[in-house]
Order: structure tokens, then C-alpha cells, then sequence
């Protein structure tokens, strides 16, 4: 069923979040979306956590249990989010408002570091880490 899913298309919602809010960046979560994160970074550090509501699809799931890593998964596939905003701690309340209609969920955080990319899987224990 997902490759016959349409396309969700949000630039109206964009377009409008941007006038409304503080947004720091955004970005596509095209394939290898994950690592080019590492790329937008300097002296910080993405780390993206498990424990929000942006599961993998089924295709996803399907293809990790085929035998691709976890670290292979995030690096090819956006494993089920489409799009990342970021934001202040202050203006989490109020996107996440403005996003209600959509799934959307605060899926992680930027913190000082050197520009990695460290995600909790969403298919295993282990954390995948992009530097």
C-alpha cells in the first residue's frame, strides 16, 4: 500500500510556518537525508531519539528484516519522516500546534558537538552514528 500512498504535499504549511515562526532549517528527507544533516552542522551535534510517534513504514521494516543495517536504512531511506524543521525549545509548542493536521513530532535535538549524526534506530537497539 505505501507505493500507491500519494505524496502528502506541504509548502502551503511551510510557506506559513515560516512567516509565523523562528525557523533555524529545514530540510527534504530525501534518500541520504540523514547524512547530509552532518553537512548543515559545525559545532553541533543532531541527535535524533526513538521515542516519538514517526514510525517506519512497513517497506522499511521489511527491508531491514531482509538484512540491510540499520546504519545502510538511514543512510539510503528517510525511514518514515518526510520533512524536519528546527526550531527553539520556545517554539516547539507552537509548531507542533500549527502541524496537528500532519503527522509531526519532535524527533530530536541539536547539542554541542563536532557535526555528527547520531540516531537511536528505529529497527534495532544499536545507535547509527554519521560523522
Amino acid at each position: 500500500p505505501e507505493f500507491v500512498e500519494p505524496t502528502k504535499i506541504y509548502l502551503d504549511t511551510i510557506l506559513s510556518l515560516n512567516k509565523q515562526l523562528n525557523i533555524h532549517g529545514m530540510m527534504h528527507m530525501t534518500g541520504g537525508a540523514y547524512t547530509k544533516l552532518k553537512d548543515l552542522l559545525s559545532d553541533a551535534d543532531v541527535r535524533l531519539k526513538k521515542n516519538h510517534r514517526l514510525q517506519p513504514q512497513r517497506i522499511f521494516r521489511d527491508l531491514y528484516a531482509k538484512g540491510i543495517s540499520a546504519e545502510e536504512m538511514y543512510r539510503t531511506f528517510n525511514c518514515g519522516v518526510g520533512f524536519i524543521f528546527s526550531v527553539s525549545p520556545q517554539e516547539i509548542d507552537k509548531i507542533t500546534v500549527e502541524l496537528d493536521e500532519l503527522d509531526a513530532d519532535v524527533i530530536g535535538e541539536v547539542i554541542s558537538g563536532t557535526g555528527k549524526v547520531i540516531i537511536e534506530s528505529m529497527f534495532s537497539d544499536k545507535t547509527v552514528e554519521f560523522q
